[in-house]
């Protein structure tokens, strides 16, 4: 057999050489210039023909040419080369990386655009910058690195959820998420199920592997927006998997071991420990007995405790805590280092990619990833098995066709049940150090200040919080080339996900005894499916004219059916099963769906690749709507200017590359209305009325939502300009203007108590947004071998609500909402410190001028500043020499305020009684007569208003923070070919190593608040750190 198929291949190269006389077989390496490394994939064609191969796992490629042929070397990211054959035989590239290269390509989702022919702004993240984060949520990879993006993730757990608004707020009542795309198919990326608003949910985006990403490209402003329509109005976020190329196949595997850490908590953000505990306890128990007497709270616990039986000594005080606490002293329980741990963290990924050398073989990538999380926290973790497979095949020139598969199953378990207070991080500032986790019989101790045990509850019987998800992603399409310039594509995708969830409040904790347990259990399932069809006319005339055309229509259904069911009173702490229950509590189901169909246009042109223009439109019909108000139409126009290519700037080419202007404007919509303001924002138009209650024993129905007929889409214009600007092939800049405004927004508005509701949906409010970006990437430096490459991303943002549903304002206990102002703005009453002599409390009283007054209500709200940021970016820096490679990222933010909800429990002053509090009140705390501070005399019992809401928590939310780091070493070649292999790279990254933030900030992270600036207990962030290799075959 091998000889046959030897003489075939003899008899096959004879006739070759006899038809092409002149050809030989070219071979080489392609490497990336800026370190070396050998570049997989790279597409080598011989111009001209459509004869062609790409580079194996080593950069290698062999192809036959003609002397006189020219191989054109591209790949996406890098500059494309073109090299001449001539005399040689073997042809080595090096291709340089250029982020803002004019033939890079602009992914929208719908199709993929010339970076220099777009008109819009966008900004894209490649594979390397998400592999680099440790997180399974691949989506937090964006944070700090795409100007106009504004990332909030306010839990630390893995994979949990992250908001983020790109280019502001556009929205106060409904959603305010981006649409997400993954391979031209919207999917569902919001939370969803029993705890889909709290700190235990999990982001459905954390079922997609980080290592299958090739791309994600952020489409901001109307031209990249608008062609999404009603779901664009908060921009789009579009997700490109990695496909396969032609060439042998490429194994590659990727191991990942790693620990989570604590994160590098402010001195005075601590616990205190038993002696400074005991210290400030006894002393607040004098001070009581100082000030009342027999009166106070240290006499009523001796008096009514302990029959008077302690002296009013500081010994004696201390001999009652002891007593009350029954603790001998000895006990120094660290709370919060018996609720978090050394978590570990591994991922073991497998892929496989290749296809023929042929352009009608078939390609593919198929992956296959385990990624496990032991969390920080105690009795949390995350587990996901993931797998992809990617196919594509042009048979011939008339059709090509392909399909992407992504299943994956995700187990979480978050711990518990029961709200905050529950929550160990919450117990871990509370519980007194004095009081062991376990008793002298080695058994958990509840004899805590209020029945918590947080070590107790994530033990095998205590509370669960556990999630199941299966999620199923397939996207077939089929093109067809019916000339050269006229193309057909037609795009099925179906999103399939399933949730699973149950939740147990158990005997080992105060809430789940009353109830003897209490038992959640519920069950979500999503379907989206999606039908696109497009079609495309693109033509070159002379290279002079250049027109893209492309219409399309597209029709999107979504399914949902949820079911709830809650039971308590266990006959046995160890049988949690909600059937094993005796009392049902809850029981609910519910079926959603709704639908959306589009027609869509979008035109490209340009003269002489020096003057662009596009437009799109957009008619979207949305069943969320009345009849009347169903169809909206959405609508952008772009122009764009390279000034460069223009002959009056000859005289400054030789260092100027590249200087374009661009403008665009338009219009995109919102159809989530009201989603967060009322439980029905799918049927926000309809009439709905609730059933399942009981009538004197008659199954009964009750009004439950007023529909409005009448309401219309929300609708965002937005205007954007900026300028492209690169200088000597090494500095490139760029620069953008926004403004937004939301008209229409959705709010509800009272109606007469007659109908029996309180609300009605209606369109009213006004809200807009502006801001600037700004870029610049720098090759710093190029010598012998050594790369350095830095990048400065800036962006500032500023919103204002132009129209609210009333004149009156909308005003909360520490916040709010107003015409004229931002949204996020602060309004409460203004702390002025502590008396000197007396150590009380002070207040600013009214609502204007320096009039300190000590009685709590005569103080006045004030406008005290607003969480937004001024400024945030980052600066990312890349180092290479030879093998060795070392990159960091600097997340900052300037300006912004964060109100330490938390601190008003956590920095307690005495009026907690023997919880525990902080350094800060320690270290900062009133003791004599002169002292100046802004933490009051320490009072057991305190009854003043010392800790309500006031400045006093109010904290400065800047912050710089070391957000990743990361260094790797690729062997050489001489000693992966002794080993066998295609490639080796050993490397460490490290996540969140620490941050450096304002002096009055007390809490785990400014940056893990959440967008309205509140901190509450949340899952501090963790400091990740692994080490891994990546092995090719």
């Amino acid at each position: 057999m091998r000889k046959l198929i030897g003489l075939l291949s003899l008899l096959f190269f004879i006739g070759l050489q006899v038809s092409y006389a002149q050809t030989r077989t070219i071979s080489g390496i392609v490497t990336d210039i800026s370190d070396g490394l050998p570049l997989p994939g790279v597409s080598v064609v011989i111009k001209g023909t459509q004869t062609g191969t790409a580079t194996d796992v080593n950069g290698r490629y062999t192809i036959e040419a003609a002397p006189s042929d020219v191989l054109i070397f591209s790949f996406v990211g890098m500059k494309t080369q073109n090299e001449t054959v001539g005399n040689r035989q073997v042809i080595n590239v090096a291709l340089e990386s250029d982020a803002q290269n004019l033939e890079e390509v602009v992914v929208t989702g719908y199709g993929v655009t010339r970076k220099k022919a777009f008109t819009g702004a966008a900004s894209t993240v490649g594979s390397k910058d998400i592999a680099d984060k440790t997180d399974a949520n691949p989506i937090k990879a964006l944070e700090g690195t795409v100007p106009g993006l504004q990332m909030n993730v306010s839990s630390g757990q893995p994979g949990a959820p992250a908001t983020i608004f790109i280019r502001g707020r556009n929205s106060l009542n409904s959603g305010t998420q981006p649409l997400y795309v993954i391979d031209g198919v919207p999917v569902t990326a919001e939370t969803m199920g029993m705890r889909s608003s709290e700190s235990q949910s999990l982001s459905p985006l954390s079922t997609l592997s980080p290592s299958d990403i090739e791309s994600m490209t952020v489409l901001k402003d109307a031209t990249a927006t608008s062609i999404y329509g009603a779901r664009a109005a908060n921009g789009v976020i579009v997700i490109t998997t990695k496909k396969g190329r032609a060439g042998k196949l490429q194994v590659n595997l990727t191991v990942k071991l790693g620990m989570e850490m604590k994160p590098s908590i402010p001195k005075a953000y601590k616990p205190l420990d038993a002696k400074r505990y005991t210290e400030l306890q006894v002393e607040g128990l004098m001070n009581d007995y100082e000030l009342y007497g027999e009166g106070g709270n240290a006499a009523y616990y001796n008096n009514v405790v302990f029959g008077g039986y302690f002296p009013y000594t500081p010994e004696g005080m201390k001999d009652m805590m002891y007593a009350y606490l029954e603790t001998d002293g000895k006990t120094n329980t660290n709370w919060f280092d018996e609720v978090t741990r050394v978590g570990f963290v591994q991922e073991y990924n497998l892929d496989l990619q290749g296809g023929g050398n042929t352009e009608t073989a078939p390609k593919f990538y198929t992956s296959f990833n385990y990624f496990n999380n032991k969390a920080l926290v105690i009795g949390k973790d995350l587990e996901r098995y993931s797998g992809r497979f990617n196919f594509s095949q042009s048979p011939s020139k008339l059709i090509s066709y392909g399909f992407a598969l992504n299943l994956s199953y995700t187990k979480t378990n978050m711990g518990a049940g029961g709200g905050y207070f529950s929550d160990p991080i919450t117990q871990a500032y509370m519980q007194s150090p004095l009081i062991p986790v376990k008793d002298e019989n080695g058994d958990w101790n509840f004899n805590t200040l209020n029945g918590y045990n947080p070590v107790a509850q994530r033990s095998k019987y205590g509370d669960k919080s556990e999630g199941k998800q299966y999620r199923a992603t397939i996207t077939p399409y089929l093109t067809v080339n019916f000339r050269p310039d006229l193309i057909f594509n037609s795009r099925i995708g179906i999103d399939f996900y399933d949730l699973k969830e149950f939740g147990y409040w158990s005997f080992l904790q105060p809430q789940g005894a009353d109830m003897r347990g209490l038992g959640e259990q519920g069950t979500t399932t999503r379907t989206l499916l999606s039908i696109t069809n497009t079609l495309s006319y693109i033509k070159s005339i002379n290279d002079v004219h250049n027109l893209n055309l492309m219409v399309g229509q597209e029709v999107q259904k979504t399914k949902e059916n949820l079911s709830y069911l809650a039971a308590s009173n266990y006959p046995l702490f160890n049988m949690n099963q909600v059937a094993n229950a005796a009392v049902p509590s809850s029981a609910s189901t519910s079926k959603n769906d709704f639908a959306l169909a589009s027609f869509f246009f979008n035109g490209q042109y340009d003269y002489m690749n020096k003057y662009y223009f596009s437009a799109s439109a957009r008619a979207d019909g949305s069943s969320r709507f009345g009849k009347d108000h169903r169809w909206a139409g959405f609508w952008s126009v772009g122009v764009k200017y390279r000034l460069t290519e223009e002959d009056y700037m000859a005289s400054v080419k030789s260092w100027m590359n590249n200087l374009t202007l661009r403008a665009s404007y338009g219009t995109s919509g919102n159809q989530d209305v009201g989603d967060s303001a009322f439980a029905h924002g799918w049927y926000a138009s309809r009439n709905l009325f609730g059933f399942g209650y009981n009538y004197n024993g008659l199954p009964g129905s009750a009004h439950e939502q007023q529909g409005n007929p009448k309401l219309k889409w929300e609708q965002t214009n937005k205007f954007n300009v900026g300028l492209d600007v690169s200088f000597l092939d090494r500095i490139t800049l760029e620069f953008d203007y926004y403004y937004h405004r939301t008209k229409d927004m959705v709010f509800l508005v009272p109606v007469s108590r007659t109908t029996g509701l309180e609300t009605i949906p209606k369109n009213i409010g006004k809200l807009e947004n502006q801001g600037i970006e700004f870029t610049i990437n720098a090759k710093v430096l190029r010598l012998n071998g050594f790369n350095w490459d830095l990048s400065l991303v800036a962006s500032h943002n500023k919103n204002k609500i132009v129209k609210l549903s009333t004149d009156e304002p909308i005003e909360g206990a520490i916040t709010i909402v107003e015409k004229g102002r931002d949204i996020y703005t602060f309004k409460m009453k203004k702390y002025a410190g502590v008396d000197p002599q007396t150590g009380e409390a002070q207040w600013y009283k009214g609502t204007t001028g320096s009039e300190i007054t000590k009685n709590y209500n005569e103080a006045g709200k004030r406008y005290v500043g607003a969480a937004s940021p001024k400024f945030q970016g980052s600066v990312i820096s890349r180092m290479s020499y030879k093998g060795f490679d070392f990159s960091f990222q600097l997340n900052y933010s300037l300006g912004g305020k964060i109100y330490g909800d938390n601190l008003t429990y956590d920095e307690q002053i005495g009026g907690s009684g023997f919880d525990n509090t902080t350094r800060y009140v320690y270290d900062h705390r009133w003791q004599k007569p002169g002292d100046r501070t802004d933490v009051p005399r320490f009072v057991f019992g305190d009854g003043s208003a010392a800790n309500n809401a006031s400045t006093r928590f109010l904290m400065n939310g800047r912050y710089l923070k070391i957000r990743t780091m990361s260094l790797g070493y690729t062997l050489p070649k001489r000693i992966t070919d002794m080993a066998h292999l295609g490639s080796a790279r050993v490397f460490m990254t490290a996540d969140n190593l620490y941050t450096f933030c304002a002096k009055n900030f007390r809490g785990f992270d400014p940056a893990g608040i959440g967008a309205n600036g509140i901190q509450w207990w949340n899952y501090p962030t963790p400091r990740n750190i692994m080490f891994g290799v990546t092995i090719g075959f």
